[in-house]
């Protein structure tokens, strides 16, 4: 790794890429679980984030980190996408922290979200945010923005005798049969 320079990593991966860090560590403590007394014997019971559907968020929160980590560290880059790589990766990170938030206040009858529950969401909404900035810093389109489509390529000139599509005649009401 010669020639790797932390300080040439942006404000945003830095921020995503720890964010994913404090994600994998935090979903290994308690993330809902239930307590309460009966006769008056105290009783606690939890369970870490990787039980259900919540493995799926977990799954997509790491990915989303792994995959700017390694734009970052090794260079990689992604096959071609019909979406660019920071739009997936705030795709992933966001889908993902919704499948833990909604596993977490769906598990069942009486449970709460525990102290490293609420450490993991807030570590996936700070990787979701960080990867949302990154992104709207990287200039990237989203694929079915109907304004980048219609954009000609910068610095492409109409054809001769075509007038551009702001000109030309659009149909009315009345044109129509």
């Amino acid at each position: 790794m010669s020639g790797f320079d932390l300080k040439q990593v942006s404000r945003n991966d830095k921020g995503l890429i720890g964010a994913g860090i404090v994600a994998f560590i935090a979903s290994f403590l308690p993330f809902v679980g239930i307590s309460g007394s009966v006769l008056g014997v105290h009783y606690d019971a939890h369970i870490n984030g990787w039980h259900g559907y919540g493995i799926l968020g977990l799954f997509l929160i790491f990915i989303a980190a792994g995959i700017a980590a390694a734009r970052v560290f090794a260079g990689a880059s992604l096959p071609k996408l019909p979406v660019g790589p920071n739009v997936l990766v705030a795709g992933l990170a966001l889908l993902g922290t919704l499948l833990v938030f909604l596993y977490g206040i769906t598990y069942g009858n009486g449970t709460s979200i525990q102290w490293g529950g609420w450490i993991l969401i807030v570590a996936g909404v700070v990787e979701s945010a960080f990867a949302v900035m990154n992104f709207r810093s990287s200039g990237e389109k989203l694929a079915w923005d109907a304004t980048a489509m219609n954009k000609p390529a910068s610095g492409s000139v109409p054809a001769q005798g075509s007038a551009p599509a702001s000109d030309q005649p659009t149909a009315s009401s009345s044109d129509q049969v």
